[in-house]
């Protein structure tokens, strides 16, 4: 049996969100017409919706049908490009004066108004054509941020026809390896293997970035161990403080072992990192400080880290490094005996952890809060 999030309107003709248990899709769709229901529209997919046979799956229904919609809500495609198109008046506003004093003076007709027209329309073709896979993609990193596959899987296609029509500027592997993402994430990993495989000999990508991306699409099938295999063979192609951090953080994170990762970490000296750098070098110690003992040590490194983040805040896949952190200092400030202050950081980091499905981490933070 499955739970179907819906809106509709119920016999009172009064807009509702909520869920329907149901074996399909159909027969949701079926059960809330006979309950009296109209306009009804359907959230959740066969592919989305609630698994009650899973209990990995069954967390989510801590979150009200409303509650996920809210917090997964987007702008419509047109509303954004509106805003940013507003955003931009310094480009188009001087061509609406000149058109708008040409055309009072002369005449719509008039070569005086038809040159600002002519260029106020090539501009806004230009930015419809620059900004819609922009957004698109930016919505395609939000959806893989919350594990909605499917939806980031139509919004990477989408963009793929874009540029086969437009000729858009995105680089070709970029559609690629997210495309293989999302397809691992769906449980496709050898489909999404077979897509990326075409480009492990380009001569396009600098060494190393196959394997780093490679370990991407494995870290969306949750296997963990490849994603570390992965990452340690793009470090062997392509040294450096970026791709030791990310391996120290797999190893601390994902597989358990502290030694590995601070090892891995020793050499790097702080002060020569970038800011970025310093982020996830900060994450990384804080995971091992609160591993081996050192809640206290580990509550500096993250809070740091944490407040690293406020300056990548636009940037959609920062939401899960955020969450992350949060959780982890959320358990550092447990085991310090500061639950009141954990608390916020917990809740923050909720509903991310409830859409990945992280049974692990959930457990841990409702125990240290309970302590």
């Amino acid at each position: 049996m499955f739970a179907f999030n819906f809106t509709a309107k119920n016999r009172d003709q009064q807009a509702v969100t909520d869920r329907v248990v149901a074996a399909s899709y159909e027969d949701a769709l079926v059960v809330l017409k006979k309950a009296g229901y109209t306009d009804i529209h359907m959230i959740s997919s066969q592919d989305t919706a609630i698994n009650l046979d899973d209990v990995n799956s069954r967390n989510r229904l801590e979150l009200s049908a409303a509650e996920e919609q809210q917090l997964q809500r987007q702008p419509r495609l047109l509303l954004q490009l509106a805003m940013l198109f507003a955003r931009n008046a310094s480009w188009w506003g001087p061509l609406l004066v000149w058109w708008a004093i040409a055309t009072a003076l002369y005449g719509k007709g008039s070569t005086a108004a038809l040159i600002p027209a002519v260029l106020l329309v090539l501009h806004v073709l230009g930015f419809i054509w620059s900004k819609v896979p922009m957004i698109l993609y930016n919505r395609a990193l939000q959806a893989c941020t919350w594990n909605r596959w499917t939806e980031a899987e139509r919004l990477m296609r989408a963009i793929a026809s874009w540029k086969s029509w437009f000729k858009t500027p995105m680089p070709e592997h970029e559609i690629i390896f997210r495309l293989a993402t999302v397809e691992a994430g769906q449980g496709r990993l050898a489909d999404g293997l077979k897509r990326a495989a075409v480009l492990k000999h380009s001569r396009s990508l600098k060494p190393g970035f196959y394997e780093s991306r490679l370990s991407s699409i494995y870290f969306a099938a949750r296997d963990f161990q490849q994603v570390a295999v992965a990452q340690h063979a793009a470090r062997k192609l392509n040294p450096g403080i970026s791709s030791t951090i990310d391996l120290a953080t797999t190893l601390a994170r994902r597989l358990g072992n502290d030694k590995g990762a601070e090892l891995l970490l020793a050499d790097i000296n702080i002060a020569n990192l970038s800011q970025m750098e310093r982020l996830y070098y900060q994450y990384c110690q804080g995971i091992i400080s609160l591993h081996t003992g050192r809640p206290e040590q580990a509550i500096t490194q993250l809070s740091d880290a944490h407040e690293l983040t406020s300056a990548y805040a636009s940037m959609p896949l920062m939401q899960a490094t955020v969450t992350e952190i949060r959780a982890h200092l959320a358990l550092a400030l447990c085991a310090c005996g500061r639950q009141v202050e954990a608390n916020p950081h917990a809740l923050a980091a909720r509903s991310l952890l409830l859409a990945w499905q992280d049974v692990a981490m959930l457990q841990r933070l409702m125990l240290a809060l309970q302590e």
